[in-house]
């Protein structure tokens, strides 16, 4: 689908508001595949647990590679099945240990050696998917996003449905294992900054590879090898394209660009070091700036302001035509924190500078981990004692909301607002 991305004039071949419409009914309608409830089996403390793998592209076969490591470095762990809509990809990632290859995911939820899913499909899969395995009485790891841009009811219920049902859900926020953020939260508890007031951050990329995907095999067609329709789950019906398939970080009906794909790499650990909950209110800006000569639907630009009732606002700008980073600021009535070279977020950063309204600035050392490995080794844990992971789907849940309330915004050119009650976007 070819739209005309000039900004700041917003006609389009396909209005916004008739997309916000159109996307809303096919969420609305979403089936999921196990509409009955599975115990699943209860892990012991000494018992191997078995992972099973729902999407195994690029972050997917990245998880594949961690959990390896995992099992390599003396985890209880077994890969036991890899489930993909692409035959290629999917036999190319049950080879090296052997794991049971399933087209479709149901057939993989119904394994009983499958203890734990990890879930690293297109956005709007996430969701639908990870409620199917906790009624299969799966534990699972869910790919940030928490779900697409407009399923923001459908996050909601799955948070429900997994209170509910008690399984755990680690989404893939991995910020939230970084020890880094542990010494900012600690300095705003003992009143380095005084009050809390104004953040600014940021994500600098130069480049399009994130939204445009390599397409691995040009000849691709759906069939007995590529099943288009798993692909597509409630997103609208449209005919097949080897870029929709292969490159759909590109297009709206899958993905939302900076604000869901890289911002909540910025936000989380934000919203957990600094006690934050749900915005009051959110306003999207930013457009496609930079990469207009092909089927683009996503930002390349992207900005959001959230006002918290913690009387505090958090602004973040992201580009992906420059890289140059600036240092986030933390900012309270009786100082400052900047944070250097955070990098890609997740890991950490070098340092944090303090600097109070009186007195001397001093340096506090930072720290840089792989915080994946530790998302998945807090997962584990919890999966054994049955506790809260570090990015349950209530913390994440507030992440999501910010990205939803700040894309739903941009593209209907509204302020977004959040009834914290019962936790509704309103627009």
């Amino acid at each position: 689908m070819n739209l005309d991305h000039s900004f700041p004039a917003r006609s389009r071949s396909l209005s916004r508001r008739n997309f916000i419409s159109s996307a809303a009914r096919a969420a609305a309608g979403a089936a999921v595949a196990f509409p009955f409830v599975s115990r699943g089996r209860v892990v012991g403390a000494n018992d191997r647990i078995g992972v099973g793998f729902i999407g195994v592209g690029g972050r997917g076969g990245s998880h594949l590679a961690t959990v390896q490591r995992l099992i390599n470095a003396g985890e209880n762990l077994k890969i036991v099945a890899v489930n993909d809509a692409f035959r290629y990809r999917l036999e190319e990632a049950a080879k090296p240990s052997g794991a049971k290859a399933y087209m479709k995911h149901a057939d993989l939820l119904a394994n009983p050696e499958v203890d734990v899913v990890c879930i690293a499909t297109p956005d709007r899969l996430h969701v639908p998917q990870a409620i199917d395995a906790i009624r299969a009485g799966k534990d699972v790891y869910c790919e940030k996003p928490m779900g697409h841009w407009s399923q923001f009811d459908l996050a909601r219920d799955f948070c429900e449905e997994t209170r509910k049902l008690k399984r755990i859900v680690q989404v893939g926020n991995q910020g939230n294992s970084s020890p880094a953020w542990g010494k900012v939260r600690d300095l705003v508890q003992q009143g380095a900054i005084g009050r809390l007031q104004h953040v600014e951050a940021g994500f600098y990329r130069d480049g399009d590879w994130g939204e445009r995907m390599p397409i691995v095999d040009p000849d691709a067609v759906p069939g007995p090898d590529l099943d288009w329709e798993a692909f597509l789950g409630d997103a609208p019906k449209v005919p097949f394209t080897v870029q929709r398939f292969f490159s759909w970080r590109k297009y709206l009906d899958y993905a939302g660009g900076p604000s869901t794909d890289l911002f909540p790499h910025v936000l989380t650990p934000l919203v957990s070091a600094l006690g934050l909950t749900y915005p009051e209110r959110a306003v999207g800006s930013g457009g496609i700036f930079k990469y207009t000569t092909y089927d683009r639907e996503v930002p390349d630009t992207f900005n959001m302001c959230l006002d918290y009732p913690e009387k505090a606002s958090v602004v973040l700008v992201c580009t992906l035509s420059n890289e140059f980073i600036t240092d986030p600021v933390i900012r309270g009535d009786e100082g400052a924190l900047t944070l250097h070279n955070p990098g890609g977020w997740t890991d950490g950063f070098d340092s944090i500078t303090v600097i109070p309204k009186k007195g001397e600035k001093r340096i506090v050392p930072g720290q840089r981990v792989e915080s994946t490995s530790l998302h998945w080794k807090n997962l584990i844990q919890c999966v054994r004692s049955r506790e809260k992971p570090v990015s349950d789907v209530d913390f994440a849940l507030k992440v999501q909301a910010a990205m939803c309330m700040s894309m739903e915004g941009y593209l209907k050119d509204k302020v977004a607002k959040f009834d914290q009650k019962n936790l509704k976007i309103l627009l």
